[in-house]
């Protein structure tokens, strides 16, 4: 796959996740919850795909669309190869820690570069993203705390938390035109624009 071809899919990714979110919400009744949650899950699950896939493509030799290029440690040809060094004998690869996501760039691609300065931009989605994703797959006291307090951060007050659904259809109080929702998928499609290009 190439670089142009990971773009696209993930874009198209996003738009069946805005789709879902949007037939969820027309009209309102007993699966919106669950589907605006399935939306944001898929939209997060993609975001992942499109980081590891991009990584490995810029392993391979790939150059990015336009723009500054990424020029990677070393190159490989052997795309599983590229993943067995990735993966390192594990049976996946954490990418929700914003941390361990940025320190895996740095450790493959020659810095500063874009794909760390975006990942430094919205570090604070990032983490938003994290938060309410563990809420939704995750029953662990941690994740429901880490949620709570990242919906009353950002909400106020002591707003219902009883589902992700609730905030994430809630309005952005730093932009009343869009909810969270829309914040956090118009963030990762500006964010993957600004990485590879378009």
């Amino acid at each position: 796959m190439t670089l142009q071809q990971v773009r696209n899919k993930f874009i198209a990714t996003i738009t069946e996740s805005r789709d879902l979110y949007t037939h969820c919400l027309s009209p309102v009744g007993l699966h919106t919850d669950s589907g605006v949650e399935a939306a944001f899950i898929q939209l997060h699950k993609n975001w992942e795909v499109f980081l590891e896939e991009i990584l490995v493509c810029l392993l391979n030799g790939q150059t990015v669309i336009n723009g500054d290029p990424i020029t990677p440690k070393l190159t490989i040809g052997d795309r599983n190869l590229i993943r067995t060094i990735i993966y390192q004998d594990k049976n996946y690869i954490e990418w929700t820690d914003e941390t361990a996501v940025k320190r895996r760039f740095e450790r493959h691609l020659n810095t500063p570069n874009r794909i760390i300065n975006t990942l430094n931009i919205i570090s604070t989605e990032l983490k938003d993203l994290t938060k309410v994703r563990n809420f939704i797959a995750h029953s662990s006291g941690t994740a429901k705390l880490n949620y709570e307090n990242l919906v009353r951060a950002r909400l106020g007050g002591n707003p219902n938390t009883t589902r992700a659904s609730f905030f994430l259809k809630a309005i952005d109080t730093d932009d009343p035109t869009q909810t969270y929702f829309d914040k956090y998928v118009g963030t990762l499609e500006i964010a993957a624009e600004n990485m590879i290009g378009s």
